[in-house]
């Protein structure tokens, strides 16, 4: 494909996503590996939501990452139907991020307590999720706390607890929550351990010796598949403004070290990175994008998600301003609309 003809792709993109025109497309023959996905805020996912994401972007994509907290204690919770029914009509695999924490009425987080998780609190919700999944049917990737390694994310503790007993805690509540739903022959759930890029607090740079994403890992039978979560801040973060001072890095640097570090866990499991963004400050961001494209092939990841949200900064990639972007992205994908990956129709070893 010639730039020129993928920018004039994009210029008149209306419902001609440039996935679909992809040349790696064709030659594939139908195989599918590297899979194209986006990262969508709010619940439900509308296929409205959806449509817009392809045509901002100018890719179909093939999965569709979205988030779900937990209900408070006592409480029943949802199952994301609408949500799940939308992203597969729209040809996508649904991957929900299921976050074990609910909001007060002041708009806090408050995170489900590991204690109460262990012990039975959640159970029914739990159980009535994994049925409901199980009567869905179809394959359901679930992100259960992801990236963990972030005080951010103090899952099964509150902020003050987060430190050296984390990681433990984390596998314990992580191992639960599996095992009720495969009780309830929930096999149609993919359970993805999802670490980010760099640990805050690191192991190095803050003396954390113990927040690595090896310490959280639950174990080969919980797990279905490895994720990774990381963000080129580029020059968009300072200290005056936000507190601290960020940097370009190129995704293969972002990413290296986990990459490493969750092949030596798991050598034979899919890799996905399921969150990623480029900032526009500070550096070449369709450059970033090749090097991203480049990378995923070499590395052999299943999939390549996009958070295509407004937020810190507009992480979105937007068809009138990161053509030259999206053209290189597309360049290394390989999903038609009528094919699953073939990770995904892999059965795996830990599935019951």
């Amino acid at each position: 494909m010639t730039r020129a003809w993928s920018r004039a792709l994009l210029a008149g993109l209306g419902l001609a996503w440039l996935l679909l025109a992809s040349p790696v497309v064709a030659a594939a023959g139908g195989a599918c590996r590297l899979a194209w996905g986006l990262a969508l805020e709010g619940q439900p996912v509308t296929a409205a939501q959806i449509a817009q994401g392809g045509r901002e972007t100018g890719l179909a994509p093939r999965l569709v990452v979205f988030f779900l907290q937990w209900p408070a204690p006592g409480q029943t919770g949802e199952f994301p139907r609408a949500s799940l029914e939308a992203i597969v009509q729209a040809g996508a695999t649904p991957c929900l991020t299921w976050e074990p924490m609910h909001l007060d009425q002041q708009g806090q987080e408050v995170m489900a307590r590991g204690e109460d998780i262990l012990g039975g609190v959640y159970d029914a919700y739990l159980r009535a999720f994994a049925r409901a999944a199980r009567t869905w049917g179809r394959p359901l990737i679930v992100r259960l706390g992801h990236e963990m390694n972030l005080a951010r994310y103090h899952w099964g503790g509150d902020q003050a607890e987060y430190g050296p007993d984390s990681p433990a805690r984390y596998q314990r509540l992580y191992r639960h929550v599996v095992e009720v739903c495969r009780s309830e022959g929930a096999g149609n759930l993919l359970w993805a351990f999802c670490p980010n890029a760099e640990s805050n607090p690191h192991p190095q740079w803050h003396g954390a010796a113990w927040n690595t994403a090896t310490a959280y890992y639950p174990g080969d039978a919980y797990v279905d598949l490895l994720g990774m979560d990381g963000y080129n801040w580029g020059r968009s973060q300072t200290m005056a403004a936000q507190g601290w001072d960020s940097r370009w890095q190129e995704f293969a640097e972002l990413f290296g070290g986990l990459r490493a570090e969750l092949r030596a866990l798991a050598p034979d499991k899919p890799l996905l990175v399921f969150e990623t963004s480029c900032s526009r400050a500070g550096g070449d961001r369709a450059a970033w994008a090749r090097g991203a494209a480049r990378t995923a092939r070499q590395w052999g990841l299943g999939g390549l998600v996009w958070f295509q949200a407004d937020k810190e900064v507009d992480w979105r990639l937007l068809a009138d301003r990161d053509a030259a972007a999206i053209a290189a992205l597309a360049g290394a994908l390989d999903c038609p609309p009528q094919a699953a990956p073939a990770w995904l129709q892999r059965p795996a070893k830990t599935r019951r």
